[in-house]
């Protein structure tokens, strides 16, 4: 019931967060979080994948359904892929990518098929993202608004623009956006035992938390505690729900700045 009812009301001040268009109205352009670094795609049932954080770049647009199909432009995303020997190459990501959305606006899978990975005689794949990368949907069949070219213009122009500034001035709750999406992307699906649970921070995150503000580390890891405090009296199933409410809330926090700030001419 706990799950239900977080859950439900992030849902409730997403949606709240900004009017919604005609239903046959192309979903909103998205901002895509820079990576501190290469982040590993983890290869299961033929794809290798991972999560990654976004935000919404315009408001009045109706907030993307989960699964909605997307494309990259505006900045460089690459592949670093590793072979069995160890050397390293790193490769445009080109049209390897797919890209939809997992949670409205706040979260996107990124992921391409595990033959590519064989195919470039690789053992393992990271993405890297860099500055300023906007995410623009996928036309739909009969949409009746779909984005223009002036709005695509402006989204990657004045609009990101903006959005990079709001995250500069924002380091805090951007790098505990990304610390929390990191902790995501090292939990194993589903639920884990307790000693994988417990040692999630220390194995996975403590070791990249000094490039972060002090402040960074602090949310990100209360977040983290909290959630095993709520799973361990039963208020969660399981770790990753309650990380994804976490992540989600500060960038909603990130994404108000945004919105307030209003977009640059």
């Amino acid at each position: 019931m706990a799950i239900r009812l977080l859950t439900a009301g992030l849902a409730g001040l997403l949606v709240a967060a900004m009017p919604l268009a005609g239903a046959s109205a192309a979903p909103q352009i998205l901002a895509l979080l820079e990576t501190d670094g290469p982040a590993p795609l983890i290869c299961e049932n033929g794809k290798c994948s991972a999560e990654f954080s976004g935000f919404c770049l315009q408001r009045e647009r109706p907030d993307p359904k989960h699964g909605t199909q997307y494309r990259a432009e505006g900045g460089d995303l690459t592949l670093v892929v590793t072979d069995a020997f160890g050397t390293v190459r790193r490769l445009p990501a080109g049209d390897y990518l797919d890209i939809s959305t997992l949670r409205s606006y706040t979260a996107v899978r990124i992921s391409l098929p595990e033959s590519v990975i064989r195919e470039l005689g690789a053992v393992s794949v990271a993405l890297e993202i860099g500055e300023r990368v906007a995410l623009i949907p996928v036309e739909g069949v009969g949409e009746k608004d779909p984005q223009s070219e002036a709005d695509i213009a402006l989204a990657l122009g004045p609009q990101r623009a903006l959005g990079q500034k709001i995250l500069q001035q924002s380091a805090a709750e951007s790098g505990a956006v990304a610390l929390t999406n990191r902790t995501l992307n090292a939990l194993p699906r589903g639920r884990v035992d307790d000693e994988t649970r417990t040692g999630l921070w220390g194995r996975a995150i403590a070791p990249y938390s000094a490039s972060y503000p002090a402040e960074s580390v602090s949310r990100a890891s209360g977040i983290y505690r909290r959630c095993l405090a709520k799973v361990e009296e039963g208020s969660f199933f399981n770790l990753r729900d309650c990380l994804e409410i976490g992540h989600d809330t500060l960038m909603l926090d990130l994404n108000v700045k945004y919105w307030e700030a209003g977009p640059e001419s």
